[in-house]
């Protein structure tokens, strides 16, 4: 009888603990979307500024081209201008992306949550509404 009294308190104890494991998994979940949308950024960055600086080299190249008479020049300004072009454009998407994850990161959630009872003798769980909100600020320097 003793057993069977101490697996059932064994049990009930284990059922009504908090999900710890959940709360770390999520914590991950939101450190993995603010990496995420930082790398994104930075690669958006550079991408959209060396875009612009060869469409504008493409296009000093290319009047200088023009100006001479000069096919080389002129034909290697057209080519910077259209792979800065596309650089640029192609860094648009990669910024909404970044932040996109960054509001996936920084998102507010409505929970049942518990409070737990200060004496484990009477386990009285009661449920109210939260809300959880998180905002990261810089993850680099935690």
């Amino acid at each position: 009888m003793k057993i069977i009294l101490a697996s059932f308190t064994l049990l009930f104890s284990l059922l009504f603990q908090p999900a710890l494991a959940q709360e770390d998994s999520r914590k991950l979940l939101v450190q993995e979307y603010i990496k995420q949308s930082e790398r994104q950024k930075k690669t958006g960055i550079i991408l959209l500024t060396s875009g612009v600086g060869a469409t504008l080299l493409g296009t000093v190249l290319f009047g200088i081209g023009w100006g001479n008479g000069s096919d080389v020049a002129g034909g290697s300004g057209v080519m910077l201008m259209t792979a800065g072009s596309i650089a640029t454009l192609v860094s648009i998407p990669i910024l909404i992306g970044s932040a996109s994850s960054a509001r996936k990161a920084g998102k507010l959630s409505l929970d049942i949550a518990q409070i737990e009872p200060l004496h484990r003798m009477n386990a009285h769980f009661r449920g109210y509404p939260a809300l959880k909100f998180s905002l990261p600020l810089n993850s680099q320097k935690r």
